[in-house]
């Protein structure tokens, strides 16, 4: 038996691990063929996955008519071949909740069906890269099991636990109620800090900053990552002086998110957050993650580029876990990361990638190379109808759709700009009205429903109110175009040029800016923040698109380079 923790660099890895586990088949009689079923497999999973609410979760089960379950074998995990039985249990929309188990045939089907699973569990985490990261960040911290003839697939807030009951079960080992484990999480942060240093391998003697002594540890955590103590409540930093390596662990008390709830719009256009509790410590958090990614990247520049020690900063992340932050600047990072959530008891880690592509392209060497995806069609819907009735201010003689793409957007133009505004201010208004008023349209994330093609056009944002990337950018033009502001459309990708996606450029006072309404739409759906402040993709760089995850035809795409976010 292997189980296995899937993180998206050390798949290759994984696989060969795999090919490697021994045939195994125990279990009480609940199946025709002998050994578990995989119904009650999964459900045992779900029991123990941490899923809170169960509610419209969608079973597929082979019991019956079973055309439907293989078809969506083949479609979603690409198995093919014979399998005995199957089972799956999943969430639709914004949600990547996922538990699969099969039984195949043999060893060798249930290392290719586990092998399926890990290609399908890094897609999943490229269908929501950008647009909900707590469900990318589940998906790229889900579990892969394989024993004897069975594998099963667990992306879900605890698939540590879902994976133990399933693997007891079928040892034949009493199964726990969930939380009942006698391991208790470790909280103290000079404790975990130590943890992984150890689990890091550092080489050399450490030096140890911690609440043993105040002042050092204050006076570090300032002048090397640009905290005052304001900003943090507990930390304990491993470092080695001569060499690239540290590890440092914050911890915020009391820490709790922003929810998504409904918002109302107040009258000027935008949308009020709640608080995220009472200390908010979500800004604090953000804060840290920022500075440590920050810190980084200065420390990368103090070596070699030939250096080891720079490609191991190259490779450092810092994740958020429950209510720490950690920075890992060590060899294997992510598995340093999954320790530390087996072992604080938080269940999984997010991270924002710094530098997770490993091909470059030849002419920007700082820039993930850039290669369409093709699995979406990226063809721009032709507005020049729709334009050209906007100049005669006559719309009769638009097709049906065209011309109720052209009554909201005069709708949407007569409501947000004023006489006088600046191209800027037109930008800025139409900017707002898009990501508070469109929404994301998730069945594109489902693989059993299909998308509208409305929604990758101005169709589905300006009268559906719903689309998706291409969508979004091509509604934003269309506004744009209208209002006077020079804007293109960029087809572009994301997850390291896996997957398609589309945002804006604008033109003001001559210099071009980058904008992506698509993900800022998604943090004021997943998060609340849906106001100016908390917009992370207006008016940016060309290098800032690079930096968060963006790729595109770089040579024949006008650079964005000014840095004043278009205010002149």
């Amino acid at each position: 038996m292997r189980r296995v923790v899937c993180l998206l660099l050390s798949a290759a890895l994984l696989l060969g691990l795999l090919s490697g586990c021994d045939s195994k088949d125990e279990g009480s009689d609940l199946s025709p063929f002998g050994g578990w079923a995989a119904q009650e497999l999964a459900g045992l999973a779900l029991s123990h996955s941490g899923q809170t609410d169960q509610n419209g979760l969608e079973w597929l089960i082979s019991q019956g008519d079973e055309t439907e379950l293989d078809a969506y074998a083949r479609n979603a995990y690409q198995l093919e071949g014979p399998w005995e039985d199957m089972a799956v249990v999943r969430a639709t929309g914004a949600s990547a909740f996922e538990i699969a188990v099969v039984r195949m045939e043999n060893d060798g089907a249930a290392v290719r069906a586990a092998t399926a699973f890990m290609n399908y569990m890094s897609a999943r985490q490229g269908d929501f890269t950008g647009y909900a990261p707590d469900q990318a960040d589940m998906a790229a911290n889900g579990e892969i099991l394989q024993d004897g003839i069975y594998a099963a697939l667990f992306i879900c807030p605890d698939p540590g636990g879902a994976s133990r009951a399933v693997e007891a079960a079928l040892n034949g080992e009493d199964v726990s109620a969930p939380g009942s484990g006698s391991n208790q999480p470790i909280t103290d942060v000079k404790a975990l800090r130590d943890l992984l240093a150890d689990r890091a391998g550092a080489d050399a003697e450490l030096e140890k900053l911690d609440d043993s002594a105040p002042d050092a540890l204050s006076t570090y955590v300032a002048e090397a990552y640009g905290l005052t103590p304001d900003q943090w409540e507990e930390c304990a930093v491993a470092r080695d002086e001569a060499s690239a390596f540290e590890v440092a662990v914050f911890r915020f008390r009391g820490s709790s998110d922003v929810g998504s709830a409904e918002l109302q719009p107040t009258e000027d256009g935008y949308y009020e957050v709640p608080v995220g509790g009472s200390d908010d410590n979500w800004e604090k958090i953000s804060a840290v993650e920022e500075c440590l990614d920050g810190y980084l990247n200065e420390r990368e520049g103090q070596f070699d580029s030939a250096s080891q020690q720079k490609k191991l900063l190259h490779q450092a992340i810092t994740i958020t876990a429950g209510e720490y932050v950690v920075m890992l600047a060590c060899q294997d990072a992510e598995d340093a990361a999954w320790a530390f959530s087996e072992a604080s008891g938080t269940g999984g880690y997010g991270y924002s990638p710094r530098y997770r592509y490993l091909d470059t392209d030849p002419n920007f060497p700082d820039r993930c190379a850039f290669t369409p995806p093709n699995k979406d069609d990226m063809s721009l819907y032709d507005t020049s109808a729709i334009r050209a009735a906007w100049e005669k201010d006559d719309p009769s003689g638009l097709s049906r759709d065209d011309r109720k793409t052209y009554d909201a957007a005069k709708k949407v133009l007569k409501k947000v700009l004023k006489d006088g505004m600046s191209d800027y201010e037109k930008e800025f208004a139409i900017y707002n009205w898009v990501v508070n008023n469109v929404n994301y349209d998730w069945t594109h994330q489902d693989i059993r429903k299909e998308t509208p093609r409305v929604s990758f056009q101005p169709y589905g944002g300006l009268v559906n109110r719903k689309a998706v990337c291409l969508g979004y950018a091509t509604t934003f033009q269309l506004l744009c175009d209208l209002a006077g502001v020079e804007c293109i459309t960029v087809p572009g990708a994301a997850f390291a040029s896996q997957e398609d996606h589309g945002w804006n450029m604008v033109r003001l006072n001559g210099e071009w800016y980058c904008v992506d309404a698509t993900w800022d739409a998604n943090a004021r759906e997943q998060a609340g923040r849906g106001k100016p402040e908390d917009w992370r993709y207006f008016n940016v760089t060309s290098q800032d698109m690079a930096d968060s995850d963006h790729q595109w035809d770089y040579a024949n795409t006008p650079e964005a380079s000014a840095t004043d976010r278009g205010e002149g």
